[in-house]
């Protein structure tokens, strides 16, 4: 089993993949998954597929999430990593059991990763503003992408 850390990087790839390629999200886990990328077919992550279909399934919502708590800057305006890691990471807050602190850490050592250090201070602002306004919602009104 991959570590949580190698399924959210590979949750944000696919993420990206679908967002660059287009096409249904089972077919992006599908090639993903099924060794497109040159190296054989390879297990499929439940957990990374769990994330990537829980961002697939409310991006529309995870976007308008990062547009209020990211001053001036829309997802369209972001670079497509970072919003991608802003979407995969708001969704595990939203609904995963995974400590928000976790979930936050984690985004910010991919996103060092994927997107360079100047990524961090954005990211983590971004981030703990969702936290919070996730935390202030009900348990009700969370989503339950599970």
């Amino acid at each position: 089993m991959p570590s949580r850390r190698r399924s959210r990087e590979s949750a944000l790839q696919m993420i990206y993949q679908w967002g660059i390629g287009g096409g249904s999200p089972e077919k992006v886990v599908e090639d993903f998954f099924g060794g497109l990328a040159g190296d054989g077919p390879r297990p499929v992550d439940p957990f990374a597929e769990r994330l990537f279909l829980g961002v697939t399934q409310e991006v529309r919502e995870l976007d308008a999430i990062i547009q209020r708590h990211s001053s001036r800057w829309s997802p369209e305006r972001m670079s497509t990593v970072i919003r991608d890691l802003l979407r995969l990471a708001i969704a595990e807050l939203r609904w995963a059991k995974t400590p928000p602190r976790v979930v936050i850490d984690e985004a910010l050592e991919i996103g060092r990763r994927f997107a360079g250090d100047d990524a961090t201070a954005f990211l983590n602002g971004v981030l703990d503003a969702a936290r919070r306004e996730a935390e202030s919602q009900p348990k009700a009104q969370r989503s339950a992408t599970t």
